[in-house]
């Protein structure tokens, strides 16, 4: 159990990298089509207020992964309800939008299903 909770924190943390990296490509590409003149300033400064917002979230909850002492869980569901209720509690103290806690919990059950052994590729 162990090492299981050890391999759905490590990869956990390459899902919130690889999270952070498709953040920041979506800002970049919301930059040049506002500089192509495609969508106009309102939307350009909302979606990036909204992706620095997810951003900020992702770099919480990474901090929340690194700082929870794994040692104390008997069962990944533990841990990962304790994960999930912490950050929720700082999601909604710093005010950070629904989305990124959507994009986390997904790459939470995304990981834990295959640490589990129950992930299936659903399409080819």
């Amino acid at each position: 159990m162990k090492n299981q909770i050890r391999n759905f924190i490590e990869i956990l943390k390459l899902e919130m990298e690889d999270l952070q990296d498709d953040i920041r490509t979506l800002k970049q590409i919301c930059e040049e089509r506002f500089n192509a003149k495609l969508i106009t300033n309102y939307v350009h400064m909302e979606n990036m207020a909204l992706y620095d917002n997810e951003l900020h979230a992702i770099g919480s909850f990474r901090k929340i992964i690194e700082d929870v002492d794994y040692s104390s869980y008997q069962n990944l569901s533990q841990l990962i309800d304790h994960i999930d209720k912490k950050f929720y509690k700082v999601m909604k103290s710093c005010g950070y939008a629904e989305a990124g806690h959507i994009c986390i919990k997904r790459k939470i059950l995304k990981v834990a299903k295959y640490v589990d052994g129950k992930y299936k590729k659903e399409r080819c």
